[in-house]
């Protein structure tokens, strides 16, 4: 029965979108005509014509040179028809009306014939038809009787027989449908789909090779269990992996067939890259498939920061620039201009990678064990025994480095083990192609030869002559989209060790059957919640399918077009073990991902991403738009949403290109994307577009990808559709459509929109985005004053602090901001609240990209100078942070204690006015001559004088209100002259960056600045 699923499969695939249609039969991918007569008293069957010998030996050779590329089609009744329109959509169909694949049979008889088992109605042919006689539009084209057919040719002019092409001229516009009593077969194009899957389909379905292992677990075979193979050995690898990681790494080594649940932005192209890399490492090839070029492109960037210098080992197969490149290297090695090495080197490499990995582990150890005792030592409860063993765990803690320098040794240990595991990947590259260059040269001459031939055939021909195990181990990555597949690889069984496929949630069963049958184990990954693939295959036609093919029993759901193969996957797999789900989420503001991960996520996961998004940057924006309706489309949300678009662009003019935020639009229909992606192209250049990666389309377009910024056009207004409703509020839908934004999403409706269902998905998600649920931590007394002491300590180096900061759905004791980077501070020690974090929190944020320091209370207390050494060492590991910089931040954090929103917002601006200044003052003059001197001195000036009033502000804000009555009066004229100041700088910023030959502002503005400065400097008290 696993045969007749294939053929299934892959009829439903092929009627889905696989036939090309057929308009001219005369074009020139049509060839090899043969005529024969037909006429309208034959009721279409089961159908043999005789042909002359000659012809037959002509069309099998020309069949079996290019099988891949045609296929052999026959046709009755050949209509030529005008078909109306303007311009280029004006034209003609000259084709058959009955249309069939055939075969060339000479099995009944000794005279061979063209077989045809049942036509079907060539739909290009209806179409036009349809134009004159309407009725035939309502046509089944699968369903063909001989009083329909009669009928339909009655409606037609007829012609007299012909046997070539002169005799089918190209219909007149205005002329009658016409038609020829012709019968004819020939040689047709297949369609890109057809030259590669259904190609493939039909091989595994007619039990030309073996069918591989995770293909038949997929399709409801039972199969054993897998070969030994080497484990996986997470430890081994370039990458930090969570728990969930490390399990895919060993299901990928140890089940036919394994599923990874990826929620969006919780890093499945990373995760795959991993266990490609673990699967190299053990000696095993890799094929990973995409659904798109796009995508294994992506995945191929992934790959390539993991594998570094030993890039060689991955093939980016499949289109024609990288099949360019591979042969360009196959002719590098083959020219013999390559050095090769003596001895292999990788063998003494694994060495040192087992002394490094033993190396980093007893780091580890030792930190735990250290943590653990820090925590003893800060315990303040029991009897005597309780002391004795804090006294103990101190003395055995002051006799190690403290924390923070262990961690730091065990941060140096991997990454020097990461180095060590990417040197160990290209030398195991180098020693197999040296390998394979000594002992085998003739395979890559082989496989040149056959990346060169453009026929098919031939291409399969010396596909299978290569020893693909050896091909394998030279290059044990291939990366390719599904469709590019046949072109790069043969269909033979188990060619890899391990086939991973990517966004399965989009991909249908048959797309993938070509790709598992050419590996031992499969891995599929994907996420349900996410939008499935698109399918137009009507039920009924499915299951006369199914009838035809004889596998209604099947012990699997058939349902093609509702089904992915994730779907297939999750069904198919023997154990919950096979099955890993990822929890960590980097990619949007922590608001936005917080719908989806309660409503669709079961608050599963950790969202890594609060670092870069503060909750008071208001990451949803609400546009209501009032309702100005042209069909279905309301104009008054398009034009908000390109003017919001002008904004967006406009405040990034002046950027380099690699600073510009991406921006997409999501329209939740099809006539709002249309008008939108109208009004886009209209409005702005393709280098703006390209700028920003700018596109409009639906969430079907964009799931797979992310973008910064995210405009949601939801296309609902009062009165809309429940159709409209029901699309936008489906759980799959919605659920791709406001997760592919990381920092700013703006959501527009129309005015009382939301009122209609404010219980609907909509409603919920507007709500839930504005709602600031996050609970602060409050410390204990001990904590607090550590805390207190160190933050005094950093201010003082400038930097700037944050206690109880929530990340990762957890609170850190003690978040420093400094140089554009970030350290997050572990108190140990300090009571019952000192508690260390748990060794996975330390490796969860590690993967977050956020940088640790551990300080025990005990190191505090008797080793405080070695520990603020260290720490001013490390907040020195990031760039040194301009010495303008340091006042803002000790000023910062008091007005952010004292919720003062507005001062807080002026100190940003005259920050960024200042820098700007001082950015356009070096780009204009050198630091020796006297006219940047005159200008720098001013402009520090007025900045200290700013920054003195809102100190002035804040200390009376800190002050007792109640004790003088004119306090209000006197910050707000303060906050008055840091305007004044703010705006002067503005505008010289503004000179300076132009800096124009005539007409210049640029002396009056620094005038502004100079006379500023001093006037300033009168308010202050």
């Amino acid at each position: 029965m696993t045969r007749g699923l294939i053929a299934y499969f892959r009829d439903c695939l092929a009627e889905d979108g696989g036939d090309r249609l057929i308009t001219d039969l005369f074009a020139q991918s049509e060839r090899g005509h043969v005529f024969f007569r037909a006429d309208g008293e034959q009721a279409p069957g089961t159908y043999r014509w005789p042909i002359p010998e000659q012809e037959v030996q002509r069309l099998r050779h020309e069949q079996s040179a290019q099988r891949q590329e045609r296929r052999l089609m026959a046709g009755l009744f050949v209509v030529s028809v005008a078909v109306d329109g303007e311009g280029s959509r004006r034209g003609y169909v000259r084709a058959p009306l009955l249309i069939a694949e055939a075969t060339v049979s000479d099995e009944q008889s000794d005279q061979a014939a063209i077989a045809v088992d049942g036509f079907r109605y060539n739909s290009a042919v209806l179409d036009a038809l349809a134009e004159s006689t309407p009725w035939v539009a309502e046509l089944d084209p699968e369903q063909v009787d001989e009083d329909t057919l009669t009928r339909i040719l009655a409606s037609m002019d007829s012609r007299e027989y012909a046997d070539n092409a002169r005799g089918f001229p190209r219909p007149r516009n205005g002329g009658r449908p016409r038609c020829t009593p012709a019968g004819v077969a020939w040689l047709s194009a297949r369609s890109p789909l057809q030259r590669s899957v259904l190609f493939e389909l039909e091989r595994l379905a007619g039990g030309e090779v073996p069918l591989s292992p995770p293909l038949r677990q997929l399709l409801g075979e039972p199969v054993p269990a897998p070969e030994q193979v080497r484990a996986a050995e997470p430890d081994t690898l370039p990458a930090s992996l969570t728990h969930a990681q490390q399990q895919t790494l060993q299901n990928a080594a140890s089940q036919t067939l394994s599923v990874i649940n990826g929620p969006p932005g919780t890093g499945k192209t990373y995760t795959l890259s991993c266990l490609t890399v673990d699967r190299v490492m053990r000696g095993e090839s890799v094929l990973i498939v995409c659904s798109n070029e796009h995508a294994a492109d992506v995945v191929r960037g992934k790959l390539d920061g993991l594998f570094g210098e030993a890039g060689d080992l991955i093939l980016r197969a499949g289109r024609g620039d990288h099949r360019k490149h591979l042969l360009e290297r196959l002719d590098y090695w083959l020219s013999g201009e390559m050095a090769l090495a003596p001895e292999p080197e990788r063998p003494a490499l694994l060495k040192r990678m087992d002394l490094a990995t033993r190396a980093y582990r007893d780091l580890e150890r030792r930190f735990r064990r250290d943590l653990r005792r820090a925590e003893l030592a800060g315990a303040r409860t029991g009897g005597l025994w309780a002391q004795l063993r804090r006294w103990w765990a101190s003395r055995r803690l002051l006799a190690q480095p403290t924390l923070a320098q262990q961690w730091q040794q065990l941060q140096a240990s991997v990454e020097a083990h990461q180095d060590l595991a990417r040197h160990t990947l290209e030398a195991g590259a180098n020693d197999n192609l040296a390998t394979l260059l000594r002992q085998r040269r003739n395979q890559l001459s082989t496989l040149s030869r056959a990346l060169r031939s453009r026929s098919g055939a031939l291409r399969q021909d010396r596909f299978d002559k290569l020893d693909w195990s050896l091909l394998t181990s030279t290059f044990p990555v291939w990366v390719v989209s599904a469709h590019a597949l046949s072109r790069s690889l043969p269909v033979n069984e188990t060619v890899f060790d391990l086939v991973v496929m990517d966004e399965a949630t989009q991909c249908n069963l048959p797309l993938a059957l070509p790709a598992l049958q050419r590996a031992r184990r499969a891995v599929v990954v994907g996420d349900p919640k996410q939008l499935r693939h698109f399918s137009f295959l009507a039920r009924d036609r499915q299951q006369a399918l199914s009838i035809q093919h004889g596998v209604t029993g099947a012990p699997l759901d058939l349902d093609y077009r509702e089904r992915s193969l994730l779907d297939y996957a999750l069904d198919a797999v023997t154990s919950q073990e096979a099955v890993a789900f990822l929890d960590e989420h980097f990619r949007s503001h922590p608001a936005l991902i917080r719908f989806s991960n309660a409503e669709f996520y079961s608050d599963r996961l950790k969202v890594l991403t609060r670092l870069d998004n503060r909750e008071s940057d208001q990451p949803l924006r609400l546009e209501t738009c009032p309702v100005t309706l042209k069909d279905t489309v309301n104009l008054a949300e398009v034009d908000l949403v390109m003017a919001r678009l002008q904004g967006l662009v406009e405040a990034c003019r002046d950027l380099p290109d690699d600073r510009c935020p991406q921006i997409g639009v999501v329209a939740m229909s099809r006539a709002l994307a249309t008008v939108l992606e109208n009004r886009l192209l209209d409005r702005f250049e393709l280098a703006t577009l390209g700028r920003h990666n700018l596109r409009v389309g639906t969430p079907y377009a964009f799931q797979g990808e992310e973008r910064d910024f995210m405009l949601v056009a939801t296309g609902v207004y009062p009165g809309r559709s429940a159709a409209a409703w029901r699309y936008l509020e489906r759980p799959d839908v919605f659920n791709v459509a406001v997760t592919r934004v990381r920092h700013r999403q703006w959501l527009f409706v129309g005015e009382g929109a939301l009122d209609e269902r404010p219980q609907g998905l909509l409603a919920r998600y507007v709500a839930t985005v504005a709602r600031q649920n996050d609970i602060a931590v409050s410390a204990s007394p001990a904590v607090e004053a550590l805390r207190r002491e160190l933050v005094g300590v950093l201010e003082g180096w400038g930097a700037r602090c944050e206690l109880d900061y929530v990340f990762a759905g957890q609170s850190l004791d003690l978040l420093v901001r400094h140089a554009g980077g970030a350290l997050a501070i572990d108190v140990i020690g300090v009571g019952e609240a000192g508690e260390a974090w748990q060794w996975q929190r330390y490796r969860l944020l590690e993967r977050a990209g956020l940088a640790l320091f551990p300080v025990s209370a005990l190191d505090w207390s008797h080793r405080r100078d070695a520990v603020l050494e260290q720490l001013q060492a490390r907040l020195a590991l990031s760039d040194a942070e301009p010495v303008s910089a340091r006042p803002y931040h000790s000023l910062r954090w008091r007005l952010q204690v004292l919720e003062a929103p507005r001062l807080q917002q002026l100190l940003g601006d005259l920050e960024q006015v200042h820098g700007q200044v001082l950015h356009w003052l070096d780009q204009r003059f050198l630091p020796t001559e006297l006219t940047y001197q005159r200008y720098q001195e001013g402009v520090e000036r007025l900045q200290r004088a700013a920054l003195a009033e809102l100190e002035g502000a804040c200390v009376l804000l800190e002050g007792i209100r109640e004790l003088d009555e004119d306090i209000d009066a006197d910050i707000d004229a303060r906050l008055t002259a840091c305007r004044a100041a703010v705006e002067a700088l503005s505008r010289l910023g503004k000179e300076l960056a132009l800096l124009r030959q005539e007409d210049s502002g640029l002396q009056g503005a620094l005038d502004d600045v100079l006379k500023l400065a001093d006037r300033v400097s009168l308010y202050q008290r």
